[in-house]
This record gives structure tokens, sequence and C-alpha cells, in this order.
């Protein structure tokens, strides 16, 4: 592969335990479905993955498992699934740790269970977890969900908050294709993004770090527009900034810079959704897309690898001032 020899550390990348299905987004169009096959193949090859890293040039990846991908439609994660899912990935991990980092699976809807899932996950040396952005109607500011995000923060660890597909707007939306089941999947990822802002939830909880996919941008123009970019934007004072971090998922260079713009670049990471993309992303596809957002040398290094490196670095929450 020739170009930019940039590190690129892909934060949003999936893995399952073998034992653990992958389950298509619910009312997935056939196309979605056609290509999932390939998806559940690829989700849990170790081998194949480094491989692909190899191939694709990409660093590290940080793998996750998010409740909704291994759940059917509308229920809840098994325990023992969480269980096994976790298990399974400290393994891979510890295996390989130059080239894999993990975020738990935990069901942060569960109350105590969830928070409980937490203290596993620092246990066992994980920075972060991976959580669903809405289940069954409710978003995180739900207070079954306060102990799981209590226990992230007062532990340090990054929150990757992971759109689902909500079954009645995915049902309507569904003539559209596949864009129509990334669009429902965006709305809610959105939408949960908001709940907690709404709800005060990153005051309540100080320290909390939170990384949304770029599927759910929008949440981001509506809580710039709110007034809310005064807390989440880069411009803001540092005991007050709520640290809401987004990925780059789709590679499209204006949606980089509007992220950046408002974020600031140490709150954008390189995430790319593998192995879910039909097309995968490159070491070369990241330099471009970066290098046409505008940004410069030392903002493309911090997306492409340095803002996952911090949000890989456990670190004791910070209360505003």
């Amino acid at each position: 592969m020739t170009g930019d020899p940039l590190p690129v550390v892909d934060f949003h990348s999936h893995h399952v335990a073998p034992a653990v299905p992958a389950l298509a987004p619910v009312n997935a169009t056939d196309e979605l479905l056609r290509s999932w096959r390939r998806v559940a193949r690829e989700v849990g090859d170790v081998a194949g993955t480094l491989a692909g890293m190899d191939r694709l040039g990409v660093t590290r990846r940080v793998l996750s498992a998010p409740p909704s991908m291994v759940a059917s439609d509308g229920e809840s994660i098994a325990p023992g699934t969480v269980a096994a899912l976790n298990d399974h990935l400290c393994a891979v991990v510890a295996a390989y740790p130059d080239r894999f980092a993990g975020l738990a699976t935990v069901d942060a809807y569960a109350r105590e269970a969830g928070a409980r899932t937490v203290a596993a996950a620092v246990a066992a040396g994980l920075p972060g977890i991976v959580v669903d952005c809405a289940h069954r109607g409710a978003y995180l500011d739900a207070p079954r969900c306060r102990p799981t995000l209590e226990a992230a923060a007062e532990a340090g660890l990054t929150v990757f908050v992971h759109p689902v597909s909500p079954a009645a707007l995915a049902a309507d939306l569904r003539p559209l294709g596949r864009l129509g089941t990334s669009l429902a999947r965006g709305t809610a990822s959105a939408a949960g993004l908001l709940a907690l802002l709404a709800a005060g939830t990153l005051d309540a909880v100080p320290g909390l770090r939170l990384v949304v996919p770029m599927l759910g941008a929008a949440g981001l123009h509506v809580a710039a527009a709110a007034g809310w970019g005064e807390r989440i934007g880069v411009d803001a004072p540092p005991g007050e900034r709520w640290h809401v971090h987004v990925d780059t998922m789709g590679f499209a260079p204006a949606a980089i810079r509007f992220a950046v713009d408002l974020l600031g670049a140490d709150h954008v990471v390189a995430g790319s959704d593998w192995p879910v993309p039909e097309r995968p992303v490159d070491r070369d596809r990241v330099s471009d897309a970066l290098t046409r957002a505008g940004l410069t040398p030392a903002e493309r290094h911090q997306v492409a690898h340095r803002t996952a490196t911090t949000l890989l670095t456990r670190r004791a929450p910070t209360a505003p001032t």
C-alpha cells in the first residue's frame, strides 16, 4: 500500500465470540441481509481480521459487540451471553495487545447488573464499554441506566454509545433500502445523545466520556443549535466541557470538518463500523478524507490515532468547576 504512513486506530470495529452469532439489524433490507452473511462470518474471525488489517494498513482495531448486535429484536441480552463475549474479548486482546483493544459489552438498561459488568471490565483491564443508545423506547437518560454510567465515569472508562434499529422507524424507512436502515439507526443515535444532554446527565455524572458514531451527527447539529454547543464545543472552558466524542463513520470530509469545528480534533476519532460496510476502510482513504476535510497534519494525526489513544487510557473523573 502506498501513501501517507499515517497510523490508524479504528475505534469502531466489531467482534463477537465464536458461539455468539451476530444478528442483522431489525427490519433490515434484503440487500443488507444478503451482505450480513459475510459480516457474520468476518466479525468472529480473528485471523482474518489481522490479515485484513495488514492489507488495509490499519494499525489497531478497538473491538466491541453492542448488545443489540447479538440479542433478538426487543430482547435484553442474556447475562451469560455478556460474560461469554467479554471473556472471549479479553482473551483476544491479551493474545494481540498491540493490534487490538476491547470495549466490554454492557447492558446499561439492566440497573445494578450493568454496573457489576463495568466492575468486571475494570478488573479485566478493559479501557471502555459499549452500550446500546436505546432499548424498548428508553434512552440512556433513564434512571435504570445511571448505575452503569456512574460506574464507568468513576472508573474512568470510555462509553461507546452504539446505534440500534427502532423497529417501527426501520419498517417505515425500509423502502429506502440500506440507506433507510442507516437513517433509522442514525435517528436513534441522535435521539440518544440529545436525551442525555437534555436530562443534564453529563453534569450529574461528571467525568463521563461518550463516543457516538457520525451516523448520529444530526444530534450534534441539534445540540449546537439548542445552545449545548457551548458545553460540548472546543471553546468550552475545560472545567465545564462535556466530553462528547464522535467517530468518523462514513469518512465524508464535510462531516469530519463539521465535527472538528464543533468538538475539536481531540474529540473526533477514526471509526469505520468494520466489517459492516461493503467497502472496507484503508489507511489511504482515512488520510485522504482527513486531508480533504482541511485538517492540519497535527489534526490528522489527532483524529487518526491520538484521540483513540486518549480514549483507551483510563482517567479519574473531573468535576465541573
